[in-house]
């Protein structure tokens, strides 16, 4: 089974021809909890899995932390994962450091931050708005994006069942990588003469 892609396409003209590509998040740029700025160009080429949070939240943060960190522990082989959580409501690198050092966040963990407002509209207008999400009962969804920056999966991040599915599908989506790198591989041998 393929992955949908989310939110709407895009037509363009290439050579000439009309044709269409998936919508791709927005570039972004925000600090993370050792200070320095992750952006968009950066995740390129890697798996992410990404949520909003109100870190302060003592109902739901601690919910989505810990399955943050399932995610981490189930896919520990794949050292190109990236897992973000864009905090909602703090600005200071210092308490992003120090939240994810409460909830014991992983090496592939980061909490990035810009500022409360702005993260706020990031979210609705990068990814809910666009893939059609309601935000009524907060900002609960983990999105699986591709190494090329589509949406791929949107699930709840309150219920555990909903992040197994998504820990599969990052396993089918680096499976579906690994076979299309393979095909690659296989042709390039062929125009070669199968020579080594």
């Amino acid at each position: 089974m393929l992955l949908p892609y989310y939110g709407p396409k895009h037509p363009i003209v290439v050579n000439s021809k009309k044709d269409t590509v998936y919508y791709d998040v927005p570039d972004f740029k925000f600090a993370s909890q050792s200070g320095n700025q992750l952006t968009y160009s950066s995740l390129l080429g890697r798996i992410w899995v990404c949520c909003f949070e109100h870190l302060n939240d003592t109902k739901l943060a601690p919910s989505q932390a810990v399955l943050m960190n399932r995610i981490e522990s189930r896919t520990d082989l794949d050292s190109t994962l990236r897992l973000l959580t864009f905090a909602l409501d703090s600005e200071s690198t210092k308490s992003l450091a120090t939240y994810a050092q409460m909830v014991h966040a992983g090496k592939r963990q980061f909490f990035l931050s810009s500022g409360t407002e702005k993260m706020s509209d990031f979210a609705t207008n990068a990814f809910y708005r666009p893939v059609d999400s309601s935000t009524k009962d907060g900002f609960i969804h983990f999105f699986l994006v591709d190494r090329e920056g589509h949406i791929r999966g949107i699930y709840n991040g309150l219920h555990v069942k909903d992040i197994d599915e998504l820990i599969d599908n990052i396993s089918m989506l680096e499976a579906a990588y690994y076979v299309k790198q393979n095909r690659e591989d296989g042709k390039k041998g062929d125009d070669d003469g199968g020579a080594m």
